[in-house]
């Protein structure tokens, strides 16, 4: 699928993701707390340079970034989260700079790695509610992220899948929904 097909996709998944947030309100009752948004992918391609244990992003990878930002242009992010290691903080840098906030780094570590997505949902949460979040992580977080915020995990992530976009609306009642869509150039197969 070509780039400037998959960006309409993804804005209308997001608006989807509003519609499923509780509707208006019936007369002379509050209205609902507004639901959250939280777009999770994995990091964009790494490049081969550098420090095998954190590498940049290459070309690909950062061309992979700034589709990320095309296509959540309109998304209205308040938040982009990313782990300590280069190739998360690149890939979040380019939406976090168009909506002038900064990549919020969580160390994953071996001694938190067991909880780390449960501690960093509580803080996007907590922190966030009724506004969107992105959440760029590895092929061994993105589904513990899923998971961690109430909706059913798909299949896991392999070696080479770049390109998929997972965005779940979390409601501040009833179950949270996952929405999947794919951004940027297709994945080698």
């Amino acid at each position: 699928m070509h780039l400037l097909r998959r960006l309409p996709a993804v804005a209308a998944l997001l608006a989807l993701a509003a519609a499923l947030a509780p509707s208006a309100h019936a007369a002379g009752q509050q209205p609902p707390a507004a639901a959250t948004t939280i777009v999770i992918v994995r990091h964009a391609e790494k490049g081969d340079g550098g420090d095998p244990r954190d590498p940049s992003l290459s070309a690909a990878g950062q061309a992979r970034a700034a589709a990320l930002a095309a296509a959540l242009d309109a998304a209205e992010v308040s938040a982009v989260y990313a782990t300590q290691y280069k190739r998360t903080r690149e890939t979040g840098e380019p939406l976090a700079k168009r909506f002038k906030v900064e990549v919020g780094v969580r160390p994953v570590t071996a001694d938190n790695a067991a909880k780390y997505a449960d501690q960093v949902v509580k803080e996007v949460l907590d922190k966030h509610a009724g506004k969107t979040v992105v959440v760029v992580g590895h092929s061994n977080t993105v589904l513990d992220f899923i998971e961690a915020l109430g909706a059913r995990p798909p299949a896991p992530l392999g070696e080479n899948d770049y390109d998929r976009l997972f965005i779940v609306v979390r409601p501040a009642s009833g179950p949270a929904r996952l929405i999947q869509a794919r951004y940027g150039a297709p994945d080698p197969r």
